[in-house]
């Protein structure tokens, strides 16, 4: 059983990976069984997910599989989502990647759809100033390698992407950092749509996005701002137990 996994860095992965699954269903980001959602231990060439055909709120200890680059299942025994060579791209590219969330929530994917990118016009959304890019071109279902690589040229060092007619993709050091910038992100979505319906939104002064910025990216902020989704998953989700994501 993979909650009973002997190594402690794996063990963590998986209590925080459960967790990360469960706040990005609470937040509604959930995309059925086309939403994904990956992590890794720094440094390796494995990561760990849902099961293919698996939704958000379903996340597990137990349900968590482990695949390789060439998305074949070595822990456990169910099947590797096919359209994962988005996130085996991005991990090759970016080695300072440990956790990719692709979801195809409402507010980035409209954003997207209308060719705009994500603008520094709230507070929290000044995470992304001057580190999310727009994929202006739609090649279908992400099958094969290739498509997987050109998403990832085109997010280069960024924190995210915005993939016209598709959704969005956030990439993190940690679980935490990817998990609370894919909330933020569809936040600041949400708002700039809201705010472009009756006018020309009004972007935060450069200087001032900076500063906000490095705030946000504090380690403290980050730490305190993981605690409280948690326990908002936690209640959110009566089912969620401490056993379930041990």
């Amino acid at each position: 059983m993979t909650a009973n996994h002997p190594d402690a860095a794996v063990q963590t992965l998986i209590h925080d990976l459960v967790h990360a699954f469960q706040i990005l269903a609470m937040d509604g980001q959930g995309s059925g069984i086309s939403g994904h959602l990956t992590a890794r231990l720094p440094g390796t060439r494995t990561f760990w997910t849902i099961p293919y055909g698996f939704g958000f709120e379903e996340a597990t200890a137990d349900a968590l599989i482990e695949c390789d680059f060439a998305l074949k299942t070595i822990t456990g025994s169910a099947a590797c989502n096919p359209t994962l060579n988005i996130h085996t791209e991005v991990y090759d590219a970016r080695p300072d990647v440990n956790c990719i969330v692709h979801t195809h929530s409402e507010a980035s994917l409209a954003l997207g759809i209308v060719g705009s990118n994500l603008e520094p016009v709230t507070q929290s959304g000044a995470l992304f100033y001057e580190d999310i890019v727009l994929f202006d071109e739609f090649e279908g279902i992400v099958l094969a390698k290739q498509e997987g690589a050109n998403i990832a040229s085109r997010l280069g060092r960024n924190r995210a992407i915005l993939l016209r007619n598709h959704g969005s993709i956030v990439a993190g050091s940690t679980i935490a950092d990817a998990t609370i910038a894919a909330t933020v992100l569809e936040f600041a979505a949400r708002v700039q749509l809201q705010a472009m319906a009756v006018g020309t939104p009004k972007r935060l002064p450069d200087a001032e996005a900076r500063q906000t910025k490095g705030f946000l990216q504090r380690p403290d902020v980050v730490d305190l701002r993981w605690q409280l989704l948690k326990r908002q998953a936690r209640r959110h989700n009566p089912q969620f137990t401490a056993e379930r994501c041990a």
